[in-house]
């Protein structure tokens, strides 16, 4: 039998052996970013790019409310090889964070993230036994008994000059309240508290603060993780990457320089009651060896986590209490009945201000500390009302688009505190326990109920959240009490023109 020499259309035999190859890889390429069955829907993919091109470098967080009112509350993002899962669903938060917790604990894979922290942070590492270790200590020291006694005094101290400061200079507000935040922070930590904005202890977190939003912000390195063949770049051309070395560098040098100052404390025979003591001493042991750098930074991760989301949730509330003077009013009517004039607010004052708790819910309700929330790794294959979470995936839960849907509010982009007044006595606690889920979603600063899930959620929730609470509610306690002393003094006129000079 003898064969043909060639193939219809001119086509030799050999040149099966590459178009083959070449048709598979053309599939590949073409198939590359595309959505694979069963996945919740989402915007139309390219090839080889799938939604990266979408993908925006400021409004991440408003882009994700606006896809999910066009793609529903459970929806899908293609980034080139890689899958993301946004939650914008109370119950898929629920279900999945909460009730399959060990399945979302874990971050995803970000080459950024490594080389700005280098696994160093407690927030942003990967699960592991120094992830535990660490948590465990931090969950330990701020638990809600320690805040209750040991801390409630340096809380109150730090109020009391908050309030003073407050009435000297109102239009300084801002520093006042970050440098309040930041020295409640450091004296638990470290045992040194920020005198004035001009100390280490009331800068220092901030410019770390600074840094890291520089190195790590979302779409402005490269997204190595997800189209591997950006790994070919040398590093020498890779701008993102230098700028996360560098950032590293900074964060570390802030931190052995507060450890520095602790230990150069201690020599001198001043031993005190603050979290880097006690592991000095070993009164606090950590299950797992910690580096030099590894403990400073853990320490300072802490501080960052403490101070600065603190901070911004307490300036939203009083910018927004500054523009509306009636909801303003009805807190001072509030501290008028409970304290009169005789005496400032104090923590066993909780329950009968319910009226200043939601003032803070509503605070972190309308503008989140964390917007777009810190994503989680899938660690394995889920079904959810006949979609699949794949093993592998990326979850998002945006709390600025929870918090702004129209389950949460009748009128999400309005400013009213009142709406919390049915669920104002409950504490993070109570709700971190809550089984309903839709009453988890109406608390938080990041830690607990919704905006918690979007920071950590499941077994990441943040381990100070009634520590961050306590510290909103005393800072917007001081801003109502103060408008309260004003309006009663020679300043009447200057307070009242105080809402429009800072918004």
């Amino acid at each position: 039998m003898i064969l043909p020499t060639g193939l219809p259309f001119g086509a030799g035999y050999l040149s099966v052996f590459w178009i083959v190859p070449a048709a598979i890889l053309a599939y590949k390429v073409l198939t590359f970013g595309s959505r694979e069955k069963h996945l919740p829907p989402g915007p139309p993919t390219v090839p080889v790019l799938g939604n990266a091109h979408l993908i925006p470098t400021r409004g991440f967080f408003s882009k994700l409310k606006e896809w999910s009112d066009q793609y529903g509350p459970v929806y899908s993002l293609k980034i080139g090889r890689s899958t993301m899962i946004v939650l914008n669903d109370r119950r898929a938060v629920h279900e999945l964070l909460s009730q399959k917790g060990a399945w979302y604990n874990d971050r995803p894979t970000d080459q950024q993230l490594v080389v700005a922290t280098r696994e160093e942070n407690i927030a942003l590492m990967h699960e592991s036994p120094k992830w535990r270790a660490e948590r465990k200590i931090a969950s330990s020291f701020f638990s809600p008994k320690r805040l209750d006694s040991d801390m409630r005094p340096v809380q109150e101290a730090e109020v009391a000059r908050l309030m003073s400061d407050l009435l000297a200079k109102p239009e300084r507000f801002q520093e006042y309240i970050k440098r309040t935040t930041a020295s409640v922070a450091s004296i638990t930590i470290y045992g040194h508290l920020a005198t004035d904005w001009g100390s280490f202890w009331a800068y220092a977190v901030y410019i770390a603060m600074e840094a890291i939003s520089k190195a790590i912000e979302p779409g402005t390195y490269l997204p190595v993780d997800q189209f591997p063949i950006l790994n070919l770049i040398p590093d020498r051309w890779n701008t993102p990457k230098q700028r996360g070395k560098k950032f590293y560098v900074t964060m570390t040098d802030i931190w052995n320089e507060a450890r520095d100052r602790v230990e150069a404390r201690r020599r001198n025979g001043d031993k005190r009651d603050s979290l880097l003591d006690k592991l000095l001493e070993e009164d606090i042991k950590c299950d797992v060896p910690l580096s030099y750098t590894e403990l400073n930074n853990f320490l300072g991760g802490v501080h960052m986590g403490a101070s600065d989301t603190t901070a911004t949730a307490t300036l939203t509330s009083v910018l927004f209490l500054a523009r509306h003077p009636e909801f303003q009013e009805k807190a001072r009517v509030e501290l008028d009945r409970v304290c009169g004039t005789e005496r400032p607010p104090k923590w066993a004052d909780f329950h009968d201000l319910p009226y200043i708790n939601c003032i803070v819910k509503e605070g972190l309700r309308i503008r989140p500390v964390i917007p777009g929330g810190i994503p989680h790794f899938a660690r394995q294959d889920h079904w959810f009302d006949g979609m699949l979470i794949p093993a592998g995936s990326t979850i998002m839960v945006p709390a600025y688009a929870l918090n702004h849907s129209s389950e949460s509010s009748s009128d999400p982009s309005a400013y009213n505190p009142d709406q919390f007044m049915d669920r104002a006595g409950k504490l993070a606690p109570e709700l971190a326990a809550a089984s309903r889920y839709n009453e988890l979603a109406h608390h938080s600063p990041d830690p607990v109920g919704i905006q918690d899930r979007a920071r950590g959620g499941g077994r990441r929730e943040a381990f100070g959240v009634g520590y961050e609470l306590r510290r909103i509610r005393g800072r917007v306690l001081a801003y109502a009490e103060e408008v309260q002393r004003a309006l009663c003094s020679e300043k009447r006129e200057a307070w009242r023109g105080f809402g429009k000079r800072i918004c």
